[in-house]
């Protein structure tokens, strides 16, 4: 099985996109195989990327602590549960077990707001059932697609999708030129800094995000610098805390652990011992 301390999948980025947002990328590519399979043309403007992930774990189990660093929704089909995931603030950490497999959809960030009705926000820090994105389905219906091959198990996600109508988005698009942007250039990293960049204001930004996406857009920016800082220090062989920390904008050494480890479980020296196991 897979499952997280508390329920959901991994969420895993397509192959030769870095994974900001896994706190052990060695760990979990010894233990988890990940196959991306591309959107369709007319489904791609929502959709990143179909992923299938499995495991065989003949002797114990792995743990895969991570944090998200887009803001995005999957939508999931396993043996063990199947549903609909959104954007979590903190670590989580899933557990993997015997033996699986979970095909999933991952929605570009805000582009869930195409295919459902409800209110994002409402996805945050949890997961949901399919019927409420895709009402009429069940366990038939689940079943059928776990019978599948992976290829084809996509095209059956593929269909549901479809099914929607999702239709063209121009906030979509912006919401993902924005999140782009700030990855890119290091100078966006506050709001301010973004409305400028992109002609609006900081309460029209704030109010996109929250609508289409359901976290804001401090956010994302907040975490942007903490997992830059996190690769950084998986990198480094012996950290100097108090220049990373004004690195990535942090006034003092303090200020930047206490972030840290809110929303990474552990403070930079606790994650450096942890991740190369001493």
């Amino acid at each position: 099985m897979m499952r997280q301390r508390g329920d959901g999948v991994f969420q895993k980025p397509a192959e030769g996109y870095e994974p900001r947002g896994r706190l052990d990328p060695a760990g979990f590519a010894r233990h988890v195989d990940f196959a991306a399979y591309p959107a369709g043309a007319d489904l791609a403007p929502f959709v990143e990327h179909f992923w299938v992930i499995r495991w065989e774990l003949a002797d114990g189990a792995y743990d895969s602590p991570e944090v998200m660093h887009r803001p995005y929704v999957d939508i999931f089909v396993s043996a063990e549960q199947s549903g609909i995931q959104g954007t979590f603030r903190g670590k989580r950490t899933y557990l993997a077990a015997g033996s699986g497999r979970i095909v999933g959809a991952r929605f570009r960030p805000g582009a869930f707001h195409a295919v459902w009705n409800g209110d994002p926000a409402e996805l945050a820090e949890r997961f949901v059932d399919l019927e409420a994105a895709f009402p009429g389905l069940d366990e038939r219906w689940i079943e059928t697609l776990l019978a599948l091959g992976d290829a084809q198990a996509v095209a059956q996600l593929e269909t549901l999708i479809r099914s929607t109508r999702p239709r063209p988005d121009a906030n979509i698009e912006l919401i993902g030129a924005i999140i782009a942007a700030v990855e890119a250039d290091e100078r966006l990293g506050t709001v301010a800094a973004v409305a400028n960049a992109f002609g609006r204001s900081e309460r029209w930004l704030q109010s996109l995000f929250r609508d289409y996406v359901g976290i804001g857009l401090k956010w994302l920016l907040q975490r942007q610098r903490l997992l830059a800082a996190a690769r950084r220090i998986r990198e480094t062989a012996q950290p100097d805390w108090a220049a990373i920390a004004y690195e990535f904008g942090y006034s003092s050494q303090q200020h930047f652990i206490t972030d840290f480890r809110k929303v990474l479980g552990a403070t930079p020296l606790a994650y450096k011992r942890r991740v190369h196991g001493s």
